[in-house]
């Protein structure tokens, strides 16, 4: 007990400040002090004259109890470490599923906040990282308030224009019964000058007499015919004021009505379409998915789904960024779509993956068609900076049984998918061949 112990290494190290430490991870490292503080007991006891690292080594992993903390504070650091760059994957998986929700205008603001996300000298706090996704997110809400208070504003217009056509309507009514209700009124009177003469003509004998009764009548017949030229005149200048009031009214609301017609059918069609490669979207291929299964079910067709996955794609994302990445899906999403059937639908089922429907397709003539599609995927070159960059697709093929789920026919794809990926990548496997060597 009263020889000297000699410690062979002593570290000076700085100081922690421990209120900036995990409280669990605290207590584990003052447990595993404390147990190292009695191993040196142990060896002091055991009369050693040197103490090594490697004898406390050697007594730290007898002790089951140490071991356990050890793997704790490593699953700990792990956890810690892992933390930020776990929110920066979750960030920029919401970047991707939105990319393929908004309009393509917002697509610009994606991309900078994806190249910020795989930046390694990103600073900030780890949650702040997701305010990028929400405002985005944010931003595309507002643009659909904004769109739904221009179609609220052009209804009340439309209605205010409505409502003063309706009012030269009725005011043009009200006109016509005023000018039908004259023409009676003159109709009576130069029938009343007609009878006045016949009573007079029949009275009368003196030849003077009876042509100055006749003229007198005349120039009140006269007299009505003229007052009531000058008033349908006035009535047709005023048809036509009331006309063109309501042409106008008319064009407004069909100038309107075409802006709203044509902003609709852009916004359609960008509902049912992915914006980055023009292909359908998913909401678009679950309906499609549904029509052939009704189809299928009622009336027997044949029909094949055939799910294509970019290569080794996050590779390409991670080397050139997410620029080139998005060029390399515009270019694999432009082949397929024209090298398949006008009738075959095309859609982009996830990040790096197309999903095609080929309705009156049984799976060997989907085979063939996935063998082509690949075929010629593999020959393209795909260049960037004057570097050929490899652009290959494996794709998994099922097809669509009458006894099948939505959920089924697409597993079955999935799981040969899986299987033209394990088997070496740029491949077609059938839901067949996966069967068999499941």
């Amino acid at each position: 007990m009263g020889k000297n112990v000699m410690y062979k290494k002593v570290n000076t190290q700085k100081v922690v400040e421990l209120g900036d430490i995990n409280p669990e991870f605290e207590n584990k490292i003052f447990t595993i002090a404390d147990e190292v503080l009695n191993i040196l007991k142990e060896l002091s006891l055991d009369n050693q004259s040197e103490i090594t690292s490697s004898q406390i080594a050697e007594r730290m992993f007898w002790k089951e109890s140490l071991t356990d903390l050890l793997n704790d504070i490593h699953a700990i650091t792990e956890e810690n470490k892992n933390e930020s760059d776990s929110l920066k994957d979750l960030s920029n998986v919401l970047l991707d599923k939105f990319t393929e929700l908004v309009p393509h205008y917002m697509n610009k603001k994606l991309y900078e906040l994806k190249d910020a996300l795989h930046n390694s000298e990103l600073t900030g706090e780890p949650e702040d990282w997701i305010d990028g996704p929400i405002k985005a997110v944010k931003n595309y809400i507002d643009s659909i308030s904004t769109r739904n208070t221009e179609l609220e504003d052009f209804l009340n217009k439309t209605t205010d224009r409505l409502a003063a056509s309706d009012e030269c309507i009725s005011e043009e009514l009200t006109a016509q019964k005023q000018r039908y209700h004259e023409d009676i009124v003159f109709e009576k009177g130069i029938t009343s000058n007609i009878d006045k003469i016949k009573q007079h003509i029949n009275g009368l004998y003196d030849q003077e007499n009876i042509k100055s009764v006749i003229f007198e009548n005349l120039d009140i017949i006269h007299a009505r015919v003229e007052e009531k030229r000058i008033k349908n005149m006035q009535y047709i200048k005023d048809t036509e004021k009331t006309i063109e009031a309501m042409n106008t009214h008319l064009s407004e609301i069909k100038r309107e009505a075409g802006e709203i017609t044509r902003k609709s059918k852009k916004e359609n069609y960008e509902a049912n379409h992915d914006t980055l490669t023009s292909a359908h979207n998913l909401k678009a291929f679950d309906k499609k998915m549904k029509d052939i299964f009704a189809d299928v079910t009622r009336y027997n067709i044949k029909a094949s789904l055939m799910i294509c996955d970019i290569d080794l794609f996050k590779k390409i994302n991670a080397r050139c960024g997410h620029k080139v990445g998005d060029l390399g899906l515009r270019t694999i999403a432009s082949i397929i779509m024209d090298r398949m059937r006008s009738n075959d639908f095309v859609a982009r089922y996830g990040g790096e993956e197309f999903a095609v429907i080929l309705p009156h397709t049984d799976l060997n003539e989907a085979l063939m068609a996935g063998e082509r599609l690949r075929e010629y995927i593999d020959r393209v070159n795909f260049t960037y900076m004057e570097e050929v960059l490899p652009l290959t697709v494996s794709i998994g093929i099922s097809c669509f049984r009458k006894t099948d789920s939505l959920e089924s026919v697409i597993k079955r794809a999935e799981s040969a998918l899986i299987m033209a990926k394990k088997s070496g990548r740029n491949k077609v496997v059938t839901e067949d061949e996966a069967a068999v060597n499941r």
